[in-house]
């Protein structure tokens, strides 16, 4: 379905903030009205169903799930607020921003504005748990949200815009640091050599630089998100039949993958080791090329190799993608061979 989006500045009328969602056979019509500025401003989106569905159903989809077992966050586990499937819904919504708002400064107040006027909502009360993560598509659609909800959409938003931003994460709270020319704030972060200034999403009114009192003395934590896929071996599985000693067995070895996102990862490329742990020797290597995985995509790949195995061997598996990190999995096979 093709995304619409009608963005409307009104100087000195008496419109109130509201939101409200019309469900059709195939989208949501959700119109959305705020204060900038002593301006009134407008909002309709037209978001398909089966874009929102596919946020709110799949969970276990990009980085998410792995929130609550911080052991296992990948290296880029806040590129969840990022997502390829939404990004033509992000872009164009950035675009409008961006036509009404003439230095960044503007267009980044404009964005904050937006994001600032849905109302805050703790997750216990609008989705009856304790923890949840909405995505940028869901907090547009259901029209509120908690600190960590509205900095994913915001972050979705700058990032389309083009702007320079990091994660400000706090004990029990999360906003952004945004890097621009024209704020006059005291305050500010320097990372990596430049200033981030604070920009709070819970409430209305907050300006860029201005930090709640609750927060002055807070300890902060810069990240920075990017689109680099974070991608994982999330299991392996190895069989081999017996035979001689001096022979090479027939092997079997299955290997779960996972694409956290966010995007596509081409030129996937597995490399499988079979080394003799005493002596340190290698007893065989295969490389395998594989299919792409797409966002989110868990796959298992069945692979087929010959090798000597020796009483005490290591299998290591080695994955390698276009921009992104190298995985590697390792474990002692330690099989005893039978001499026929």
């Amino acid at each position: 379905m093709r995304t619409k989006i009608i963005l409307v500045l009104l100087l000195f009328t008496t419109m109130l903030s509201a939101h409200t969602v019309v469900e059709y056979d195939d989208y949501f019509e959700v119109e959305h009205a705020w204060k900038f500025k002593g301006r009134d401003c407008s909002i309709t989106l037209n978001i398909s169903t089966d874009l929102y569905d596919y946020y709110r159903n799949d969970r276990e989809h990009l980085a998410y799930v792995y929130k609550f077992n911080e052991d296992e966050l990948p290296p880029n586990y806040y590129s969840f607020m990022l997502s390829e499937h939404d990004r033509p819904l992000m872009r164009a919504l950035a675009n409008e921003f961006g036509r009404y708002a003439l230095t960044e400064k503007d267009q980044i107040e404009l964005a904050l504005s937006f994001v600032q006027s849905l109302p805050y909502a703790y997750d216990a009360d609008s989705k009856d748990t304790d923890e949840y993560v909405r995505y940028p598509v869901e907090t547009l659609v259901d029209g509120c949200g908690d600190c960590e909800d509205k900095v994913a959409l915001l972050v979705a938003l700058l990032y389309e815009m083009d702007k320079d931003f990091v994660l400000l994460v706090m004990p029990e709270h999360m906003a952004l640091g945004v890097h621009c020319d024209g704020v006059e704030a005291i305050r500010y972060l320097m990372f990596q050599g430049k200033r981030y200034y604070y920009m709070e999403t819970t409430m209305p009114n907050w300006q860029i630089g201005q930090i709640p009192e609750d927060y002055l003395s807070a300890k902060m934590e810069a990240i920075p998100v990017d689109d680099t896929p974070s991608l994982l071996i999330k299991g392996v599985h190895f069989e081999s039949q017996s035979t001689f000693v001096f022979e090479k067995a027939d092997c079997s070895l299955q290997v779960d993958l996972h694409n956290l996102g966010p995007g596509q990862v081409t030129d996937l490329e597995l490399v499988v080791r079979v080394i003799e742990k005493v002596k340190n020797r290698l007893l065989t290597e295969q490389h395998y090329s594989l299919r792409d995985l797409r966002e989110g995509e868990l796959r298992t790949e069945t692979l087929s190799l010959k090798s000597l195995i020796r009483e005490h061997s290591i299998l290591q598996v080695e994955l390698n993608g276009s921009e992104v990190a190298t995985q590697y999995y390792e474990v002692d096979l330690d099989y005893r061979r039978i001499r026929n």
